[in-house]
């Protein structure tokens, strides 16, 4: 037994080494504000050729979040980080986010992901911004084409009606392929000074 914990102990240290520690680029605030615009405008322009309808769900949505994540998967562990920004739909107001992951099942890849999450409902925006810890199970395979990839699996489409928002996922290099139960960690974060 001590064994088999020493070796899920290595595999878990593997997979979060793998994934790295992702952080808002940039050596200053005005840097970093400056590095979630052009992901912003990036991730928007390839959702909204992707996915034309997006764009007016956009405009009548509470709020959108538009994130940039890596994410590792190796037999029994996978791990991802990344980072964030939702958007406040009538004020325009920005929070800034980091996400950090954790997968416990089968499968292997590697992949830059930036999912979208546009929201319908006031209330689970703002759960959203405040920080979140979510469970999440199912099997996902995604790959990129072109430019800018597709996923698909557990946890994307549209959930609007059900959940009050919908998850918009776009692959940016990597291939996997996994089943997997995990939990994902959302918390806000503020800019350098």
């Amino acid at each position: 037994m001590k064994s088999l914990t020493r070796i899920g102990c290595i595999l878990l240290y593997l997979a979060v080494g793998m994934s790295g520690c992702a952080s808002i680029p940039g050596n200053t605030g005005q840097e970093q504000a400056e590095a979630m615009d052009a992901l912003v405008a990036q991730t928007l322009a390839d959702l909204y050729k992707q996915e034309p309808k997006t764009k007016e769900k956009i405009a009548d949505s509470a709020g959108y979040a538009i994130m940039s994540g890596k994410i590792t998967k190796i037999p029994m562990v996978g791990a991802g980080s990344g980072y964030g920004v939702a958007i406040h739909n009538k004020t325009g107001e920005k929070t800034y986010l980091e996400i950090s992951e954790l997968d416990i099942g089968g499968g292997w890849g590697a992949r830059s992901v930036r999912p979208v999450i546009i929201f319908r409902n006031q209330k689970k925006f703002k759960e959203f911004i405040k920080g979140v810890w979510s469970a999440k199970a199912g099997a996902e395979a995604s790959a990129k084409v072109k430019e800018a990839g597709a996923a698909g699996g557990a946890g994307s489409g549209d959930l609007a009606g059900k959940r009050g928002y919908s998850v918009h996922l776009i692959t940016d290099a990597g291939v996997s392929v996994t089943w997997t139960v995990g939990v994902i960690r959302v918390k806000p974060v503020k800019l350098k000074p």
